[in-house]
This record gives C-alpha cells, sequence and structure tokens, in this order.
C-alpha cells in the first residue's frame, strides 16, 4: 500500500522541493491587489497575461539592514543607495521587478515569492538586456571551459586594466607587494563606468596583449550598482577578452557580482583583491615549494648514494674484484667450450650432408648417358628374347588348334551327330525315370489320394466316409475311410513287422476291379 500524506507533510515536501529549486530567482511583471498593513509589510501580486505570483515585501527588506538604520542599500551588491525609503512609491499597475526567493505558505498552502529587492522596469530592462547578451555569446562557445586557458605558474609580469585613481588598484598594489615575489606590474589606466567605458577598456586589453610584455592581464573593479558594473556586460568588452593573446583574469565588483566579463575571462577573481592573489605568485609558496623540491633532491641523492655504497659492497665482495683474472678465465673456458662445440655441429652438420648427397650421387650416376644406354640395350635384349618366345609359342599353339579344328571338321558328319543326339535323349530319359514317383512305387510303396485328387500326407487329413484311392505300381484300389483317423493314429504300432501281420490305421472297403492301367502302366 502507498503512504498516504498528511496535509502538513506534503505542504512540508512542496516547501523543501521548491525552496531547493529557487533558491533567488528574477520575477517580472505587473502589481495587483497592493495591501498595506500596519505592520509595515507590503503584499502584493505580480501578474501577466498567464499567471498570477503572491509577493510578500518585508518591512527589514525594504529599508535595507543598515548598523544605524538611517541608509538604504542594495540586498545583492550592498550599494549605499540615495531616494525614498520604504516601498510607498509603489502603486497597483506598476511595472516591477522582484528578486527573492520562493517558498511555501503552509496555512494556505499556497507558494508565493518573498521579495528581497523591488526595482522599477528600468533596471529590469538591463536584467533582460544581460540575459539575452549572456544566451548569445554562450550559443558562440565563448563560456565553455575547453577554450579558457590556465595561467602561468609563476607570472612575472602582470598588466592591469583599472582606473588608477580607484580603490581596487591599490588593494591590488598591496596585497601583490605583500606577496613579495617582485613581480613587475604595469598599470594600463581606463574608464571603469560610463557610456565610454567600454570601448576604452577594449582598447586596453588589445594593447596589454598585443606588445607582448605581459605574461597575464589583470581586469579589475571596485562594488556598485548593476548600472555602475554595466561596462563590464557589453558585447565589446567580451569580444577584447576572447580576442586576448594572453590569459585574462577578471575580478570586478564583489563575489555576489557576476558580469559578463567574468564568465568569459579565463579565471573569474571574487574580488580584485582574489585576483591579484591569482595573478601573483605568493613567495611563501615558492618557498614552500623550493622546500619541497629541495627535501625530494635530499632524500633522492641520499637514496642513490646508499644503493651505489650497496653495489659496491656487494662489487668487493664478488669474486671478480679479488680476483680480476677469474673472469677471464671463466670467458677463456667458455670459449673453448664454444669452440669444440662448434668443431663438433660442424662435422655433424657435414656428415649430414654426405648422407644426404650419397643417394643423390647414386641416382646422379645412374643418370649418366652410359648408363642410360646399357640400360636400354638391356631391355632391348630381353624384349627381343620375350618377342621371339611369344611368336615360338604362338605359332605352336596355331598349329595344335588348327589340328583340333580338323579333326572337329572330320567327325562334323550327320550319322555322328545323330548318334550323339540320340546317346543324349537316353541319358536324359533314364535321369527323369529315375526322379518319376513310379520308381518310387517299384520298391513297395504306393500314394495315396483325396477324392480331390491331392495327396494325402497326413492320416489327419482322412475324414470318415472319405473315398480314397490308393496308387501302386500295377493298378489303383478305391476305399472309403469308416473310422476315426486320430483314434486311429493313436494306436500303437506292432513291434516287429515281420512278427504280427500289419493293423490298418482305418477300417476301410476295398473294392477291387479291374486295373486301371495297361500292361505298361498306361490308362
Amino acid at each position: 500500500m502507498q503512504h498516504i500524506f498528511r496535509v502538513g507533510e506534503i505542504t512540508r515536501a512542496l516547501k523543501d522541493v521548491i525552496e531547493g529549486q529557487f533558491p533567488f530567482v528574477w520575477v517580472r511583471g505587473q502589481v495587483s491587489n497592493l495591501a498595506r498593513p500596519g505592520s509595515g509589510h507590503v503584499y502584493f501580486s505580480l501578474k501577466d497575461e498567464e499567471a498570477v505570483l503572491n509577493v510578500v515585501w518585508f518591512k527589514g527588506s525594504q529599508d535595507g539592514l543598515s548598523l544605524n538604520q538611517t541608509e538604504r542599500y542594495d540586498p545583492l551588491t550592498g550599494e549605499v543607495m540615495d531616494g525614498p525609503k520604504g516601498a510607498s512609491w509603489l502603486t497597483d499597475g506598476a511595472d516591477v521587478l522582484c528578486a527573492g526567493r520562493l517558498t511555501v505558505y503552509a496555512p494556505r498552502g499556497a507558494y508565493q515569492l518573498v521579495a528581497e529587492l523591488v526595482q522599477d522596469m528600468g533596471l529590469g530592462r538591463l536584467y533582460l538586456e544581460f540575459e539575452a547578451l549572456k544566451k548569445k555569446l554562450t550559443e558562440r562557445g565563448w563560456f565553455d571551459s575547453e577554450r579558457k586557458r590556465p595561467l602561468p605558474a609563476e607570472a612575472s609580469r602582470v598588466a592591469v586594466i583599472t582606473a588608477p585613481a580607484a580603490a581596487a588598484v591599490r588593494d591590488f598594489l598591496r596585497v601583490a607587494q605583500a606577496r613579495g615575489t617582485g613581480c613587475e606590474i604595469r598599470i594600463f589606466p581606463t574608464l571603469v563606468q560610463g557610456d565610454s567605458a567600454p570601448g576604452q577598456i577594449a582598447e586596453a586589453l588589445d594593447a596589454a596583449g598585443s606588445d607582448g610584455w605581459a605574461q597575464a592581464v589583470v581586469l579589475i573593479r571596485g562594488g556598485g550598482s548593476i548600472e555602475d558594473l554595466w561596462a563590464f556586460n557589453s558585447e565589446m568588452v567580451a569580444e577584447a577578452i576572447v580576442n586576448c593573446p594572453v590569459p585574462v583574469v577578471c575580478g570586478v565588483g564583489h563575489e555576489v557580482d557576476v558580469t559578463i566579463a567574468d564568465m568569459v575571462a579565463d579565471l573569474r577573481a571574487a574580488t580584485p583583491t582574489a585576483a591579484a592573489e591569482l595573478a601573483v605568485p605568493d613567495s611563501r609558496d615558492i618557498l614552500r615549494h623550493l622546500a619541497t623540491c629541495q627535501n625530494r633532491l635530499t632524500r633522492s641523492l641520499r637514496d642513490q648514494m646508499t644503493s651505489c655504497a650497496q653495489c659496491l659492497a656487494s662489487a668487493s665482495r664478488s669474486v671478480v674484484f679479488r680476483d680480476p683474472t677469474w673472469r677471464l678465465r671463466s670467458h677463456a673456458q667458455r670459449l673453448d667450450e664454444l669452440s669444440h662445440r662448434l668443431r663438433a655441429d660442424l662435422r655433424h652438420l657435414l656428415a649430414a650432408h654426405r648422407r644426404r648427397l650419397e643417394p643423390l650421387t647414386g641416382r646422379l650416376a645412374g643418370l649418366h648417358p652410359a648408363a642410360l644406354a646399357q640400360r636400354a640395350r638391356g631391355r632391348l635384349e630381353r624384349l627381343t628374347g620375350r618377342l621371339a618366345w611369344a611368336l615360338g609359342g604362338r605359332s605352336k599353339r596355331a598349329g595344335e588348334a588348327l589340328s583340333v579344328l580338323a579333326g572337329r571338321l572330320g567327325s562334323a558328319t550327320p550319322a555322328h551327330r545323330i548318334r550323339l543326339l540320340r546317346q543324349h535323349l537316353d541319358g536324359a530319359a533314364r535321369q527323369l525315370e529315375s526322379m518319376s514317383y513310379r520308381s518310387v512305387l517299384q520298391r513297395g510303396f504306393s500314394v495315396t489320394r483325396g477324392s480331390d485328387g491331392e495327396i494325402l500326407r497326413s492320416a489327419l487329413a482322412a475324414r470318415a466316409g472319405q473315398q480314397i484311392t490308393t496308387e501302386l505300381i500295377d493298378g489303383r484300389i478305391a476305399s472309403r475311410v469308416e473310422g476315426d483317423s486320430a483314434a486311429a493314429q493313436a494306436a500303437p504300432l506292432p513291434e516287429t513287422p515281420a512278427a504280427a501281420p500289419r493293423k490298418r490305421r482305418d477300417k476301410t472297403t476295398h473294392t477291387t476291379g479291374p486295373s486301371l492301367f495297361g500292361p505298361e502302366g498306361e490308362t
């Protein structure tokens, strides 16, 4: 089940989200529903064509927070401002620009703007111009960190662009002198406020970067209102910073003041004093770095000397150090061993090549023209002998075949052929007679057939009352089966056929008549 919020919980959660996402915002709109209760706080609404935003302007924010409560100052820049105190000038329908933080008023569950500063649209137009220029330069990539260059590690020549009589340059020089590195500083005087200030600042940047003297350029000015710092929000100054061939440090106004020049510069300092600390190296840092390098060098030399001493001690304990000729004798022995191995390997190699060449030598001798001719002569003699033997044997076989053919020709008369055919016919007749079943009948056997003419091969095949015919060598006997064939089959046979008359398997009635066969057994 999901968590069920209480009203206070969800309101506090929204309050944390809104205040975290919008810690400080600028909002432009038209004043409406203006209310001034006796507490001195001012409540009104800012509206435009799309929405309405509730605003509360507390009394302390209206009068500033100076110690004597007699002067009013800008909460963003700290600038002391002249003019009427409070919010008496604020009226319904006024077009204003409010700066403050968004929050949630829990009792009503509504979000509102707690204003720290409310100004008319004269200043609001400057803010809109600032945002428009910022967007334009962002699209050009002038604010990208990849474009910005690092400062030299130990700059010895620094060009400072500022008003020569301003307090900012004195603070810069004081900090640079206190850092004690003897860095050379050259001042390029220029206006830092007013309509002509952007052009002079751009010219000073071009001059400081083009003469090749400076290793870094510092652009500084003290705090002031947004109108006083507007010269550093011009496109001309931003372009001069981008085109400067050396790194540029910008320290304009106080920490809360952010100008276009700060965003374009290679490095931004919160104040002119911080710019001096960034551009001018500190002698104490250099001394600490030198001390660190000295310690590292000392440790390295000590380690190197210790390693060399260990190597020397090891070498002094070695055999070579005690007996320098030992290494020579060792190498000489190694040389003798290698020479012996070389000679042995050469002998083995020559022997291996000799063994490989011996078959080739025999093959080469066999391919000599005289040897080839001798072998060809021998083959020719063998072929001649074989040819003579083959011709003699062939002629002998031809004579014998001729004699046989002559004999066959003499015996191929008609009478002789008739005798041979008659002999062959008599042999076939004898063979046919020996294979006939009548030869079996001559040995005392008989053949019994059923009424359908099929031979009865078993007593079980005979049925009671069935007419059967028994064929003997000299005739046939017709009978009829009277008893059970199965019972007759189960009766025991006599032990000795000669001692007792042969029992009949079936009771049959014999009818004797004239023989169906003639004297030669023909019907």
